[in-house]
């Protein structure tokens, strides 16, 4: 995690289920990580950079996520 010196996985989609670490703000099109391991991939990924939540407002939109 940011700022301290403990280890977290990144989510590997193999082997851990999405429901488990992420939740989707529906209105933002944010992804939250409700765990450590949701919340460090969202980071290192940068799953909520102005472009991914754009193009995750328009899925939505057309009701093609999530």
């Amino acid at each position: 995690m940011p700022g301290s010196n403990t280890e977290v996985s990144f989510f590997h989609p193999r082997q851990d289920k999405w429901s488990e670490h992420f939740q989707v703000d529906t209105q933002s099109g944010k992804i939250i990580g409700i765990t450590s391991l949701g919340k460090v991939t969202i980071e290192y990924l940068e799953m909520n950079s102005a472009s991914q939540m754009a193009a995750r407002q328009l899925w939505i939109r057309l009701g093609l996520f999530p």
